[in-house]
């Protein structure tokens, strides 16, 4: 016989296990990154309207580009106009792939995940650009170095500003919004790359003629326009904070931690995310050699068809124009695009919209993931069109016609992982708080059925039951977890390791083909074009550059085959 205990004994010994379910319920609840009210978590944007919402959160990505058009526009030309060689020039694109994401994804930071990343290499962006512009007032053999280390930092913090700015977005869009929010950074992209290329076509010196020179006040303008867009966006944004247990850790400890997730990363990524990061290593390979060398291409063909043209600073230009041209079609495809594809999940039969709806918009056949593809080989066909180029317009033509693929491929991909990001993030969520409930109403049942001599036994046995599943559901949402920094951060590895692959090629191939070095007696009227006549590079020099445009094109088809992939 077992002894009889009260009514309000049971009850107490009842009403302190409910306490105990309660508080393991919300334990199994707690996400790191704090739900709120303002969407899937504590992310909230300012603004009355979903556009308005839109533009400040993307903005960030329009001050970004301008900076990186910069570098692209002017970067190769400068390093050959202080007299560095082609082969030695395609050496200083090696800046080493930066992947803040999965540092910022456990950040503890009382401002937010990403901003303290956006805003340090923002800062370290200013800086490399005050050194750029600034090199030349030092010594010949100074400056040189000087311009290789700003290159180099320059280059290694966009990347990081790069990634911090895709994960706030990511971070702030639920699934059904990641489409449109890639799109709109998109737009944001062709924007700044207009902004961008313009100012460096067209002469500042009459409008800014207290900055010196040229690219002095481009250095400034640019600086200026990533911090106002850093300044706007933090205001914008009020960001999630991680309150994970990782905050009790020592920083060697959590640095170690976040080295261990990434390497884990690596090697089990979602297949879909592995397909993204594959296309993407070969896209790159053909993008990078375009993105840094089509500026000095373009004037190369200039000077090949205009030899007797002495008008030395039109020659410069030339390349910018191409560019300005490149970024225009981009801005406007950015803007077009997005109508003419056909949503994610739609659920009108294809059918009836053949039928019905034959030439209207969205394209009922195409697909973002089609999209895509169809960018390479668009990429893959200008490429190859280098071989029969021999005059400027037909090197604008060829440049300008690849804005498509580069608003596609500053679209696409990211839209394809936000999505995947986003969904995953949502579906943990959702598991964690189903299994939760369960948990407390199993623990309720066990109770209620007890007997007055089991009651002790019971609840020892219901505590160990809610422990367990606290343990699986929380197991559960780390394991299956995809935190959007460290994605991103390793598919931004992937963007940025083809560079190393590139760049090494092109230096052999300019050795090979250009053996001639461009050399400099720091005389100032002594500009890149009249040294490429003097070394005779200029046919040479073209066709050196187009042999590795071709190069990438084979690249972008092995991307475009192995995007198909995408499709299912």
């Amino acid at each position: 016989m077992h002894e009889s205990i009260t009514a309000d004994e049971e009850n107490a010994v009842l009403n302190s296990h409910l306490n105990l379910s309660d508080r393991n319920s919300i334990d199994s609840n707690h996400n790191p990154y704090q739900i709120g009210e303002n969407g899937r978590n504590s992310n909230h944007i300012k603004g009355n309207s979903k556009i308005t919402k839109m533009l400040l959160l993307t903005q960030i990505m329009a001050g970004l580009q301008l900076t990186w058009s910069v570098e692209l526009a002017y970067g190769t030309p400068y390093l050959l106009d202080l007299g560095l060689s082609k082969s030695q020039m395609s050496l200083v694109w090696i800046a080493g792939p930066l992947s803040v994401g999965a540092f910022s994804d456990r950040s503890t930071s009382k401002y937010g995940r990403r901003r303290p990343y956006l805003i340090v290499g923002s800062l370290m962006v200013i800086n490399a650009f005050i050194l750029i512009g600034w090199t030349k007032e030092i010594s010949e053999t100074a400056s040189k170095l000087v311009a290789v280390f700003a290159f180099y930092n320059l280059d290694f913090a966009i990347n990081a500003v790069m990634a911090a700015a895709r994960a706030i977005i990511v971070d702030c869009l639920p699934p059904s919004q990641q489409e449109e929010g890639t799109a709109w950074a998109g737009k944001m992209v062709g924007i700044g790359s207009v902004i961008g290329y313009f100012m460096g076509y067209i002469n500042l010196m009459p409008i800014f003629p207290f900055m010196g020179d040229q690219l002095k006040a481009l250095c400034i303008l640019a600086s200026i326009s990533l911090l106002l867009s850093d300044a706007l966006i933090c205001w914008a944004v009020s960001e999630q904070i991680y309150t994970d247990e990782i905050s009790t850790k020592t920083a060697w400890a959590s640095t170690m931690e976040t080295f261990h997730s990434i390497f884990k990363a690596i090697f089990n990524l979602p297949k879909p995310v592995q397909y993204i990061c594959n296309v993407q290593f070969f896209a790159w390979m053909g993008w990078f050699p375009f993105l840094f060398y089509s500026t000095t291409w373009v004037s190369e063909i200039y000077v090949r068809e205009n030899e007797s043209s002495s008008d030395d600073e039109r020659k410069l230009r030339e390349g910018s124009y191409s560019l300005l041209l490149f970024s225009l079609v981009g801005m406007i495809a950015s803007f077009v695009l997005p109508h003419l594809v056909t949503p994610s999940g739609t659920g009108i039969p294809l059918k009836r919209i053949k039928i019905r709806h034959f030439l209207t918009y969205p394209l009922v056949f195409l697909t973002l993931p089609k999209l895509w593809t169809l960018s390479h080989f668009i990429f893959a066909l200008a490429m190859f069109s280098t071989w029969w180029t021999k005059s400027v317009f037909q090197a604008d033509l060829i440049v300008s016609f690849l804005g498509i693929s580069w608003a596609t491929s500053m679209w696409a991909p990211f839209s394809l992982l936000g999505e995947i990001i986003a969904t995953n993030t949502e579906n943990i969520e959702n598991t964690t708080n189903i299994l939760s409930e369960d948990s407390r109403r199993d623990s309720i049942s066990q109770f209620s059925s007890s007997t007055i001599g089991l009651v002790e036994r019971n609840r020892i046995n219901a505590e160990d039951h809610v422990y367990r599943l606290v343990e699986t559901s929380n197991g559960n949402s780390n394991s299956g977890k995809i935190d959007s920094g460290t994605i991103l951060g390793i598919h931004n590895m992937y963007i940025v390791l083809p560079q190393f692959c590139a760049t090494f090629f092109s230096s052999i191939v300019f050795a090979l083909l250009d053996p001639g070095s461009i050399t400099s007696n720091n005389n100032e009227e002594r500009n890149i074009i009249n040294l490429m006549k003097r070394n005779g590079e200029t046919d040479a020099g073209a066709g050196s550059i187009g042999f590795v445009f071709r190069c990438g094109g084979l690249m972008a088809i092995i991307a475009g085959i192995y995007s198909i992939k995408l499709w299912k």
